[in-house]
């Protein structure tokens, strides 16, 4: 079998899929190997296709009027991109960009993922899950950036990621850093600076350890306690 068709069925939203639905999604002429800083597409969203990041890190933003970039989302190993709502044509600019390292891709044309849908409707119910959260994870972000002050947004946001990178739930974890603080800023809706100086913050009172290498939180729960606090404390 071929490896693209192994990367693919690792996905939990792909692991049902035949060897011949595989074939129809035309993998081979999709696979794309992205070095480091490498624009996979720039501006106008490349309407006609999904990608799945196999390998690598990739950035997802686009520029403001002044031409500042806005970074939207930082994907990892597994997350999927691209025409998520699989309409066949949009005029949304939006760029992706693989960053830290290289990255490996796999995509797909829009059309023949819908093709399998017609005929997968269990298929077409998880799709829909997947993207319906994360979308909702889109949502609860610009909520933080709308009611919270940036040191509870900068907290929830450490929470996120810790979860996310730790499928074992352990305590006391550390991660590989893929992110800079400019991006964190962007994320949550701050300046580097002030993101910098609540970082500090945080690592003086050993909350978290963040540098260029690795993300180290000793404890989630804590970091979960605070967020609690936060909450409570505004009536939330």
């Amino acid at each position: 079998m071929d490896d693209n068709f192994i990367l693919l069925r690792n996905h939990r939203l792909f692991q049902k899929l035949t060897n011949q639905e595989c074939r129809e999604l035309s993998l081979e002429e999709g696979f794309i190997k992205a070095k480091k800083n490498e624009f996979i597409y720039l501006n106008e969203l490349q309407s006609t296709r999904l990608y799945f990041l196999k390998k690598g890190y990739v950035k997802i933003g686009h520029y403001d009027k002044e031409g500042k970039e806005v970074v939207t989302e930082i994907l990892q190993e597994g997350d999927i991109f691209g025409q998520l709502n699989l309409e066949s044509e949009s005029s949304e600019e939006e760029f992706a960009q693989a960053i830290k390292k290289d990255a490996s891709i796999c995509s797909f044309h829009v059309h023949d993922f819908e093709k399998i849908l017609e005929k997968r409707p269990d298929l077409a119910i998880s799709y829909t899950k997947l993207v319906g959260f994360k979308f909702k994870s889109l949502r609860n972000r610009v909520w933080n950036i709308m009611y919270k002050d940036v040191r509870e947004r900068l907290v929830d946001f450490f929470i996120y990621v810790a979860s996310k990178n730790n499928p074992n739930n352990l305590d006391d974890i550390s991660i590989d850093n893929f992110l800079t603080h400019a991006d964190v800023a962007s994320l949550i809706g701050s300046t580097r600076q002030t993101v910098t100086t609540l970082i500090n913050e945080l690592s003086e009172k050993n909350l978290i350890h963040f540098d260029r290498h690795f993300i180290q939180i000793p404890s989630i729960q804590v970091l979960k306690k605070i967020s609690e606090n936060f909450n409570r404390m505004s009536g939330r």
